[in-house]
């Protein structure tokens, strides 16, 4: 029987065998690890992309709301609001974003406002600190709970000078070519009667040094020309000179917004 039974034994595998097996299984499992992590990354792509998208939708939809409010304010009161209300000194009180109230929906925010007292007063503090969502782009960092990111330019030649109204007849080089409204990640409470002024920001898109037109969108800031409520992104093709042109009123620069937008400087999403 033991004789039998040594018969039966299967013959050992040669080492070079065994070698081969097993340095093909390994390159398998490589391999596979490879394909499988490809696959991985492409998906966390492909998700962050949509999820992007989806928020550069929400941004848009946000500005389209607020400039919509401008043109119904501008159609009611003949103007557009200026940029702050200011005390009997000229210091700025108020916000636009404040006058804009009843017309996105807050009037009831609007009517327990008191502008007799400034917007960082007693009883504005409490007020101001109320999270506004159409005013929050959802690509930027929270670091204000009751921030904005959506903003006039200021100042001298700008479509809000200050605390003057304008007008959409005001703005010689044509409504199509001025900027009404744009993007910036500057931490600026809604509430807060501050811009951007044309004579401090910097021209530059996306400058992370000074105030200027930029957002965390990888298309680039948003800005909304005062002729409708689309808003456009900004690339980083758009020269200083270019920009400073698109937020004065009359300077008679020769720059429109069609060419720009027809050399893909300026995009949709």
């Amino acid at each position: 029987m033991a004789e039998h039974s040594d018969s039966l034994t299967a013959p050992p595998v040669p080492t070079s065998r065994r070698f081969q097996f097993t340095m093909w299984t390994a390159l398998f499992v490589v391999v596979l690890f490879a394909v499988l992590l490809a696959i991985v990354r492409a998906l966390t792509v492909a998700v962050a992309t949509a999820q992007e998208g989806a928020r550069q939708s929400q941004c848009r939809g946000h500005l389209a709301q607020i400039a919509m409010a401008l043109h119904n304010y501008h159609d009611f009161y003949r103007s557009l609001p200026p940029a702050f209300v200011a005390d009997a000194q000229g210091r700025p009180m108020h916000s636009w974003r404040t006058l804009l109230l009843p017309w996105i929906e807050q009037q009831s925010l609007f009517n327990a406002y008191d502008f007799a007292e400034p917007w960082d007063g007693p009883n504005n503090i409490r007020l101001s600190n109320t999270p506004l969502d159409l005013f929050v782009c959802p690509t930027a960092p929270r670091t204000n709970a009751a921030g904005t990111h959506y903003v006039f330019v200021t100042g001298p030649g700008a479509a809000f000078p200050g605390d003057r109204c304008t007008t959409f007849s005001d703005m010689q080089d044509g409504r199509a070519n001025t900027i009404l409204l744009a993007e910036t990640d500057a931490n600026i409470g809604w509430a807060e009667p501050r811009d951007l002024h044309i004579e401090s920001m910097s021209f530059a898109i996306n400058d992370r040094a000074r105030p200027s037109i930029s957002s965390r969108h990888p298309l680039g800031p948003a800005i909304v020309p005062a002729d409708g409520i689309g808003a456009w992104r900004v690339t980083s093709g758009v020269s200083p000179a270019t920009l400073r042109a698109l937020v004065t009123i009359a300077g008679g620069e020769k720059v429109e917004v069609k060419t720009l937008i027809d050399r893909r400087l300026l995009v949709r999403e």
